[in-house]
């Protein structure tokens, strides 16, 4: 008698291992509400796939390697039911940046990355946050990477400033 794995009882699921990209068949499971992944490089298409699970509502993602132009971007399609986002960026100078629109039930966002000199300098230190409107709890670790500390006050001011109206 043999047995048969179904896709649509998992609900939790936790890959340890670092995976070279998110796998497209993580797509198959209908039931999944939390995922945990270790990825080293992340392509629009990886987000593609991350955002197609319509029944998540906790993903915690641990970023190792490249993104398509330093920057992982977030729009208004979908997860549509996240709640929960924990990512880990280490690599220097990558961190999401949410478009309007972007994860509208997401309630609590902790984001540790590390940040750069250049990004300082350059002014350039956009997430987005405002744009997640039911944002209730924010909690970053700024890891600097040849950033002085007034680089990393400023980009925990940039962080406050853009969350104080959520929060």
């Amino acid at each position: 008698m043999g047995s048969c794995f179904s896709t649509q009882r998992l609900r939790k699921l936790i890959i340890g291992k670092t995976l070279a990209r998110v796998p497209e068949w993580i797509s198959i499971f209908d039931n999944l509400i939390h995922l945990q992944l270790y990825i080293s490089g992340m392509e629009k298409s990886d987000i593609n796939i991350l955002k197609g699970i319509s029944t998540l509502l906790f993903l915690r993602l641990v970023f190792t390697g490249h993104a398509p132009h330093g920057r992982i971007v977030i729009d208004n399609r979908g997860f549509q039911a996240l709640k929960e986002l924990y990512l880990l960026c280490f690599v220097p100078g990558i961190w999401p940046v949410f478009e309007p629109g972007a994860m509208q039930e997401l309630q609590k966002y902790h984001l540790t990355f590390k940040l750069l000199k250049v990004h300082c300098s350059s002014g350039v230190l956009d997430f987005g946050l405002q744009h997640l409107s039911s944002l209730q709890h924010m909690s970053a670790i700024i890891v600097p990477s040849g950033a002085t500390s007034e680089d990393t006050f400023a980009a925990e001011d940039a962080i406050r400033s853009a969350t104080i109206l959520n929060l």
